[in-house]
């Protein structure tokens, strides 16, 4: 039963994520407790897509919602950020429009592809397929969520995301974005 196997993956992440939060008043290093917050996010955005950790990114506004800046992967939060202004970024445009999408041609869409070339695994590869999302809390957009196949051929990436997907993945981040919003550091 996929859909109930999702919806406890669902309860068991949020009942985490909420104590994860609960302690922020007690932690060192603020920043720290939102990464890890946003790596539990991923695991479990892994789970019920089937994708590496590498291939979801979360993009959180920064403090004066001025830039996305990513928290995860962890590996990118020191790389800088985006500005909202930026035009031909996927993320923006979604951040900007409110809106989710599918492409299952992203090599074929001009964009930002700096970050496609940061090296987390052995071999660099391009990302062929995504599902960009907003994050919404409190009928605000908070962020960006990406799910991103790598790999040499669109064939490889496994099968074209539909609209289904975008709904999932919709659902299962703003079920989260309380939390990342709680956690996110004054200043990020």
């Amino acid at each position: 039963r996929p859909a109930e196997q999702a919806s406890q993956i669902m309860k068991d992440l949020v009942e985490l994520l909420a104590a994860m939060a609960s302690k922020r008043n007690e932690v060192a290093n603020p920043l720290e407790l939102f990464l890890d917050v946003a790596d539990r996010v991923v695991k479990a955005v892994c789970s019920q897509f089937g994708n590496k950790t590498d291939e979801v990114a979360i993009l959180m506004t920064t403090s004066d919602r001025k830039h996305l800046r990513f928290a995860a992967p962890r590996k990118f939060t020191e790389l800088g950020t985006i500005p909202v202004t930026k035009r031909d970024s996927i993320a923006v445009t979604i951040f900007n429009r409110g809106t989710g999408e599918a492409m299952n041609n992203v090599p074929m869409v001009k964009h930002v592809a700096f970050f496609e070339s940061v090296k987390i695994r052995d071999r660099v590869l391009p990302i062929q397929k995504m599902v960009t999302v907003p994050i919404v809390h409190e009928s605000q957009v908070v962020g960006v969520a990406q799910i991103s196949p790598k790999a040499e051929t669109p064939a490889e990436a496994g099968p074209d995301f539909t609209p289904a997907d975008v709904d999932r993945a919709s659902a299962l981040f703003n079920a989260v974005a309380p939390y990342l919003v709680q956690v996110r550091p004054d200043r990020f």
